[in-house]
């Protein structure tokens, strides 16, 4: 009984086994694929062949009406095969072929009309061939065609009326050819198209109202040409575009408005094109654009209102721009779906504190290497999504301990190789360091650029002891407090500006290195704790009092700055280090202090007076004893008492 089934299984497999010629893999669907050293269209069984592939082959010939015997057969194809001729009737008693792929073959010419009797023909493939120009009636009579692939030839020209009846056509696809204009009307009849892919050529120019006849297009590629200006209100007519690539062209400027009534546009790339300005009307309303690609661009700056009208933005990506130094202070006003700001690569020095207030969504910030010197202490405070900050390869010197204070989400911060000034004022920072390790993904680069005798030290392993901070003792409230501040001068640094000691606010770009030391006596027999300020670019501006009482110092090699600090009682400069001792501006040991050192001062004063007087006299004595042994010629012993009477 088994085998009985058996044999009646292999009878049922018996007609598709006797019909598969060899070098070919048939199928129970009927698709039969065949691959080898064939030279013609091999013998499959008619009856059961709805599919035919020839890949790798050796045909180089499709003769006359090849595939008239295969009258089932709805898609044919040769790929990667030697083919380079096509007879005039190659596809005659194929009417009911959907779809022909000749891709990546050697043909150069094709029949006019070849493809005439195709009423039926779906897809059309040829890319990868040698075409170099295509006869004005070679699609005639494909009124169904649907998509149509030209890509990777060496077409240089195209007839006006080449698609001129393909009324269907939804895809066309002309890229990696060598286009280098487009005739005005050469799209017009194609109104459902919707995919134009035009990337790769060699355009320089399009022509006013190439677009205008298609409105159903939704994807429109133009990048990788020589494109070096676009005619006003060239886009204006494609409402549906979804999708619109510009870039890496030679584009320097774009007209007023360019982008005007694209509301459905979701992609826009304007990158790798030689921007050196760009108009403050530009985008139209664009409520739908989520992806935005404008980077290594001339640009110096952008108008603030760029991206105003992209309310549904997702991810910008504005980097590599060389010549980008700053940004308007709402260029971001509008973006509360934004995910993603990308600014890496720029020339950014400065950020206004609210830059980036307005991105409450905002999730990855990428603003490694730029120029950035300092950054202020609210700069990321409403900014509860964020995740990774990427802040390496910058001019940092310094930054507030709680700049990530509104940051809640942080999970991945990059802060190497930075200028890190290592002094009492950034510990506030380093302290935030230590307890966020995990989060500093790059923690061994994070290191000291300055003062010298701490660089390459790591910041997470900075103490106020080893940055010499002067912590103090306090007996009691009113008991003497000191403060000794040791400020070595860097003599290997570049020359700084100098400035004169005065009561102003001493800011971070005139005063780098900064010594902050708080003495607090609140208890008896306490020590007072070192708290050094949040940011570098204020200094206590408040009045002295008891407690606190802050000590500023700011060296610039060897001139000293004060800022509401107590009297100098004495200074001494030793091997260039500079010593400083002071004591409260009040209280009554600053006063006996005072007292002692205007007695001392006045004693000294009466001592040099009669020291003075002293030698007057003695140098009239001697004048006098010189005429005397002049005139006589002797020492007149006994005169010497009556001289100490007079005494």
């Amino acid at each position: 009984m088994l085998f009985i089934l058996l044999l009646l299984q292999l009878a049922s497999l018996l007609p598709l086994g006797l019909f598969c010629p060899s070098g070919c893999v048939c199928v129970l669907e009927g698709g039969a694929k065949c691959t080898g050293a064939i030279t013609d269209i091999p013998p499959v069984d008619a009856s059961h062949t709805f599919l035919l592939r020839l890949n790798d082959t050796s045909i180089k010939v499709l003769k006359a009406q090849s595939l008239q015997h295969l009258t089932l057969l709805l898609r044919f194809s040769i790929t990667h095969s030697s083919l380079d001729t096509i007879h005039p009737k190659a596809f005659y008693g194929a009417s009911q072929l959907r779809s022909i792929m000749l891709s990546h073959n050697a043909l150069s010419v094709l029949p006019p009309e070849v493809f005439s009797r195709l009423g039926n023909l779906e897809q059309l493939r040829l890319e990868g061939n040698q075409l170099a120009s295509l006869s004005a009636d070679i699609f005639q009579g494909l009124v169904n065609l649907t998509e149509l692939n030209l890509s990777k030839n060496q077409i240089a020209k195209l007839d006006a009326n080449v698609f001129q009846g393909m009324i269907s056509l939804s895809e066309l696809n002309l890229s990696g050819n060598q286009l280098r204009k487009l005739p005005q009307t050469l799209f017009h009849n194609l109104v459902q198209l919707k995919s134009l892919i035009l990337y790769s050529n060699q355009l320089e120019t399009l022509e006013k109202g190439s677009f205008d006849h298609l409105p159903k297009l939704l994807v429109l590629m133009l990048n990788k040409n020589q494109i070096r200006e676009i005619p006003p209100q060239l886009f204006w007519r494609i409402p549906s575009l979804l999708t619109l690539t510009l870039s890496n062209n030679q584009l320097q400027y774009l007209p007023v408005e360019s982008f005007y009534f694209l509301p459905s546009i979701t992609k826009l790339t304007l990158y790798n094109n030689p921007l050196i300005s760009l108009p403050e009307q530009l985008m139209g309303h664009m409520p739908r654009l989520q992806e935005l690609y404008l980077y290594n661009t001339n640009l110096s700056t952008v108008p603030w209102n760029l991206f105003a009208n992209m309310t549904g933005l997702r991810a910008l990506n504005f980097h590599y721009n060389e010549k980008l130094s700053s940004l308007p202070r709402n260029l971001f006003c509008c973006q509360p779906n934004l995910q993603k700001l990308s600014l890496k690569y720029n020339s950014l020095q400065h950020l206004h504190p609210d830059q980036f207030s307005q991105l409450v969504s905002l999730k990855i910030l990428l603003l490694n290497d730029n120029a950035l010197q300092s950054l202020s202490a609210r700069i990321f405070r409403n900014l509860p999504y964020l995740a990774k900050l990427e802040l390496s390869h910058n001019n940092l010197s310094y930054l507030p301990g709680d700049v990530f204070e509104g940051a809640n989400s942080l999970q991945s911060v990059t802060l190497g190789h930075n200028h890190w000034d290592c002094v009492c004022s950034i510990m506030d920072f380093v302290e935030w360091i230590k307890k966020n390790q995990r989060v500093v993904t790059d923690l061994d680069d994070v290191l000291c650029d300055g003062p010298y005798r701490l660089q390459n030290h790591k910041l997470v392993s900075l103490t106020y002891d080893s940055l010499q901070c002067g912590i103090t003792m306090a007996s009691t409230r009113h008991e003497f407090v000191t403060t000794a501040s040791v400020i070595r001068s860097k003599t290997t640094a570049p020359p700084r500006p100098r400035q004169s000691p005065n009561t102003s606010t001493t800011t971070s770009s005139q005063a780098k290195h900064t010594t902050i030391s708080t003495m607090s006596a609140s208890t008896p027999s306490s020590a007072s704790s070192f708290s050094p300020h949040s940011s570098p670019e204020t200094s206590p501006s408040t009045p002295l009092t008891e407690e606190p009482f802050y000590v500023v110092v700011n060296a610039f090699y060897d001139t000293v700055v004060f800022d509401s600090c107590p009297n100098i009682v004495h200074s001494n400069r030793y091997k260039g280090w500079v010593y400083l001792w002071t004591v409260p501006a009040t209280g009554l040991y600053g006063g006996l202090l005072l007292a002692l050192h205007i007695v001392l001062i006045a004693t000294g004063v009466i001592l040099i007076v009669a020291s003075a007087y002293v030698l007057y006299r003695l140098n009239k004595v001697v004048w006098e004893l010189g005429r005397a042994v002049t005139r006589n010629h002797t020492i007149i012993v006994k005169r010497l008492p009556s001289f100490k009477g007079k005494r």
